[in-house]
């Protein structure tokens, strides 16, 4: 991957992986079924003790309980970890809002520092673009608390390709939160962002769609609160069956279907991290051996190409039938490009 296309901690060391990012929406309890924080704090110790030092967070998540429990993590490696928070988007009451004038995000940004009791930010984001606020005014807040030594890198989220056109074009390498997977195909969006982003993959597995979980068997498999039930792709047919044909296909070659999906994201190009979010040590355990199975293979770009991964490599690992069924997706997933 292109060297400019990786964001380091303050002290980065020799080993730090700049790629994968861990996400923590989950972690905070709130509208992912039944929780249990001990295994999540289990997550975050164990990530750290394996080597892992980007996390992505808000102060949105779980109202602010994310970045709590990360928090409690941190302390003793701050300089050796990369954390990115994001404000614009808040909870008031049971209904979001958005809110990215500069005065509102500064003040998302103090309660962030404060929650995760840290003195800086490595990563400040604009989580959503607010209509009600020109985007270009919150990019000048962000570059603002730059300046200030609050944050050593600002960055956006969720942006249309003609937001990124329009408000990016004489930017190089800012980090944006691109939602991307096999299901949510937006190639676009990827594409617009080649030379002016740092392209953030988040919900690579789709909420958990894109796994061995029990979730993966759509809506019937969700509590009543859980706030999934609001994500189209966990109520449509032919998505579902998409999956299930997935899976048996990974049961019958013994290929783990989670890391052909993140074999399959990272080596697209214009792909620069991938930010999954485990919750439990079983879901980290899996990524670590995802780690372990790349370096083993030695699937990582070089520096000249713009993508994680060499798509011919992982060609030679995924089974054909795995990979050809990624690539042609399902009806009904989202795909502009």
């Amino acid at each position: 991957m292109l060297k400019d296309k990786k964001l380091y901690p303050l002290d980065k060391g020799s080993s730090c992986i700049t790629w994968l990012w861990i996400g923590t929406w989950s972690m905070g309890g709130e509208g992912f079924g039944p929780h249990d924080e001990r295994l999540s704090a289990e997550v975050l110790k164990e990530a750290i003790q394996n080597g892992l030092t980007h996390f992505d967070t808000a102060g949105f998540y779980a109202h602010g309980r994310s970045e709590t429990l990360l928090s409690r993590f941190i302390r003793k490696k701050r300089n050796s970890l990369f954390i990115s928070t994001k404000g614009g988007l808040f909870w008031k009451g049971r209904k979001v809002l958005r809110d990215a004038r500069p005065e509102a995000l500064r003040a998302q940004l103090v309660e962030s520092l404060q929650r995760l009791r840290t003195e800086y930010i490595d990563l400040y984001q604009l989580h959503w673009p607010d209509p009600n606020v020109p985007i270009r005014e919150s990019i000048d807040a962000l570059k603002r608390l730059k300046e200030e030594g609050l944050i050593r890198y600002w960055g956006v989220g969720n942006l249309t390709v003609k937001q990124i056109r329009k408000e990016l074009s004489e930017e190089r390498n800012i980090p944006h939160q691109v939602h991307f997977n096999p299901i949510h195909r937006d190639f676009g969006v990827l594409e617009a962002g080649r030379l002016t982003c740092i392209n953030c993959i988040v919900s690579p597995l789709e909420q958990g769609l894109l796994s061995n979980s029990l979730v993966s068997r759509g809506v019937s498999a969700l509590t009543k609160r859980d706030h999934r039930r609001r994500n189209p792709y966990f109520h449509k047919t032919e998505v579902l069956q998409w999956i299930k044909r997935l899976k048996e296909l990974s049961e019958k070659t013994g290929f783990s279907l989670v890391h052909a999906v993140l074999l399959w994201i990272g080596s697209r190009e214009a792909v620069n991290a991938i930010v999954p979010g485990p919750r439990r040590p079983e879901q980290l355990r899996e990524l670590l051996e995802f780690l372990r199975l790349v370096k083993t293979l030695s699937l990582e770009s070089d520096d000249s190409t713009n993508s994680i991964f060499s798509e011919t490599g992982v060609k030679e690992v995924v089974p054909e039938r795995m990979w050809n069924h990624i690539c042609k997706g399902p009806e009904g997933s989202l795909s502009d490009f």
